[in-house]
Formats: C-alpha cells, structure tokens, sequence
C-alpha cells in the first residue's frame, strides 16, 4: 500500500488563498449544530440554576459557544434577566457570562 501523504504532497502547488480556505473548511468540518432542549429540559436548568445561585455551589456547564460544546467550572454569582445571562466566577480565571440559551447542561460538583 502506497503511503499517501494527503494534501501536504500538493500544497508546494497551491496558493496560499488556497491553503486558508483549505484549513477553513476543515475548521468547519469539526463544528456541530446546536442542540435543540424541549419545556422540561429548560424549566430543569431554570431551576438547577436558581439552586446553584442560592446555595453558591459549584458547578460544571455545558454551553455551545461557536460551534462546540465547551465546559465552564464556576460558581454562579449572578442571575441577569434582563440580558438573559448567568455569570459564573470561575477559579483562577476571570468571570464568564453566559447566555442563558447557550447553555445545555449542568451538573453540581
């Protein structure tokens, strides 16, 4: 069996617009679509929420932030429904705000 090294063998031939679009698309082969949560699956993050809030418990999120599902570790300081988002004060790192229907799930540490 040959050994095919892909696109490395053509990219002496190409321009470099090419290889940008190239690794562009590529980027955006690995994104997904955001999954879509029914009424109870909302109304139970609606509550997990206000119960990490009021206990100050640490919890684990998962949000879909461009295309991925990223996982925040934080305490929930702040409850804004006026923007419709959750700040969460994360361990050596600064705070995070987050819209409230970017997140999937969350789980208490």
């Amino acid at each position: 069996m040959p050994n095919d090294r892909g696109n490395i063998k053509w990219t002496s031939l190409m321009l470099p617009e090419h290889i940008e679009l190239l690794k562009e698309m590529w980027m955006e082969d690995g994104k997904s679509s955001k999954p879509v949560l029914d009424e109870q699956q909302v109304e139970l993050l609606n509550d997990q929420l206000l119960e990490a809030f009021e206990l100050q418990s640490p919890i684990c999120l998962h949000i879909y932030e461009s295309g991925t599902i990223k996982e925040l570790i934080g305490v929930v300081t702040k409850l804004d429904s006026q923007t419709g988002s959750v700040v969460l004060n994360r361990l050596n790192e600064p705070d995070k705000r987050v819209a409230f229907h970017d997140i999937l799930q969350l789980t208490f540490t």
